[in-house]
């Protein structure tokens, strides 16, 4: 059995709150709004360490139950977690499967890792998907993707103003969100934020 893959490639980046509302101006007068909604996602991917609130290695396989608004699936990324094109392979789920999807790979033992709650507005502009993000007050970010390999994301992040992270820098800003913003996984916590939506 062939299972449909899609390689998508995307960057991303941090931004101030002024930079936000502006970005965010910008593209509602010359992109089309698309989405807007709150985002509960568990990454659950092998190998987390609950000391560091990190992974050992960012050679690996990002595995994530997501609701987005009333939109549930469950995501699975492969490859460096920086690296600009990620193979993506995605099970779309009923309304109302998220909790028993956090369940069952608990019991298959994906039972470590963190959770991940925000808002996001995406846009469609010059034929990429653009998402600006805000997780606090004070924390937000965008990203660029697509799956067309001929448009040239960095050439669209500068005309935006946008400057995409280095390695290093998406490295540091992962370990400040999951030290400062996120939180470890529990399933007793993933059941009160679901109460959110």
């Amino acid at each position: 059995m062939k299972v449909a893959k899609n390689t998508e490639i995307e960057i991303r980046g941090k931004l101030g709150k002024k930079v936000f509302r502006k970005t965010f101006s910008q593209l509602k007068k010359s992109g089309r709004l698309i989405n807007h909604y709150k985002r509960l996602s568990v990454d659950l991917s092998p190998g987390f360490d609950s000391k560091s609130r990190s992974w050992k290695s960012d050679d690996q396989i990002d595995l994530r139950v997501k609701k987005s608004g009333n939109s549930e699936k469950i995501s699975l990324k492969i490859g460096k977690i920086h690296a600009k094109k990620r193979q993506e392979i995605e099970i779309r789920l009923k309304k109302g499967e998220f909790l028993n999807s956090v369940s069952l790979l608990e019991n298959l033992g994906f039972n470590k890792g963190m959770i991940y709650f925000w808002e996001s507005w995406e846009f469609e502009y010059k034929g990429c998907e653009v998402k600006l993000s805000k997780y606090s007050d004070n924390y937000f970010t965008w990203e660029i993707e697509t799956i067309n390999h001929k448009l040239d994301l960095y050439d669209l992040a500068k005309s935006l103003n946008l400057v995409p992270f280095t390695k290093q820098g998406y490295n540091r800003a992962i370990d400040w969100g999951n030290k400062n913003i996120h939180n470890i996984y529990s399933y007793n916590l993933v059941e009160k934020l679901i109460k959110k939506f």
